[in-house]
């Protein structure tokens, strides 16, 4: 099977428009990993915060580029685009949206796992120097309600509860992603002799294909991935993975056995499944 696997486009940044490229034809199946439209971004007190969604009808317009093919289109929401994502998709007949479902494509089972917030990082925060285990959920949790008090005993009572809820938060979003991956890779079991394709927004946490660039402010050299993916990626047997997000970390690693793929910014690979074997090249991009 042939897969082509389209980078975050940002429709609409900068006035970007795209077609698909007359070639795509010849592909089983194309995956989108998210981020097809562009939200601008302002920033309040250090901190970067949604703006203006552009880009809405350049997508609409592609997907029905895409539709016309006449193969399948999976698809996850973006950090940019999640709000937005399963309006724009909703028309063409060939497309689906894969979050938080899955899909059968010629012999593997694909499932899926977008954005949901536009601060997508690993589910819980971390201090770079204290990272040992992050296959230990529970030690994460205990170093950051740590974190929270730690030095900050003349803090107020309202303030550290504040930090401390926020941990709880980032643990239970972390327990919710990791049971949804953990669940669809476990129903994709019920075919054996069937592959299984993740199609995420976020790489896997801790990896070469989720540092953040040091020039990017606040969190720049940080690994800024999905710690659940990788938790599930040591647990499951998981074919391939097609991901983005982290534009600058573009290319292939092999995570816990298995090819990951980031393809970046506006790129296209052309990913060929043959049982267990997973070869990936350069694809034509989009036609501007």
């Amino acid at each position: 099977m042939r897969l082509l696997v389209l980078g975050d486009l940002h429709l609409g940044e900068d006035g970007f428009d795209a077609e698909p490229h007359p070639s795509w034809d010849r592909f089983d199946a194309i995956l989108t990993v998210g981020d097809v439209t562009h939200s601008r971004v302002t920033v309040t007190d250090g901190r970067p915060q949604q703006g203006e969604l552009v880009g809405l009808e350049e997508a609409r317009a592609f997907f029905r580029q895409l539709d016309d093919l006449g193969v399948p289109v999976l698809t996850v929401p973006g950090n940019h685009d999640y709000r937005r994502h399963a309006e724009v998709v909703r028309e063409p007949t060939r497309v689906r949206n894969l979050h938080r479902e899955t899909y059968p494509i010629e012999g593997y089972r694909a499932f899926g796992l977008g954005s949901e917030t536009f601060d997508a990082g690993p589910e819980v925060r971390y201090d770079p120097d204290a990272v040992t285990e992050p296959d230990d959920p529970d030690a994460w949790l205990e170093r950051a309600l740590d974190c929270a008090g730690r030095g900050e005993a003349d803090a107020p009572l309202p303030e550290l509860r504040e930090r401390i809820d926020a941990f709880d938060d980032q643990f239970a979003t972390y327990t919710d992603r990791y049971e949804t991956l953990r669940s669809l890779a476990t129903e994709c079991e019920g075919e054996p002799n069937a592959g299984r394709i993740a199609l995420t927004h976020l790489p896997p946490f801790d990896t070469p294909l989720d540092r953040v660039a040091e020039s990017v402010p606040r969190i720049g050299g940080r690994h800024w991935g999905s710690i659940a993916l990788k938790n599930v990626l040591t647990e499951c047997d998981i074919s391939f993975v097609a991901c983005g997000h982290i534009h600058e970390r573009e290319g292939v690693a092999t995570v816990a056995d298995t090819p990951c793929l980031n393809a970046g910014f506006r790129s296209g690979y052309d990913v060929t499944l043959e049982g267990d074997d997973v070869s990936i090249a350069d694809a034509e991009p989009p036609e501007r």
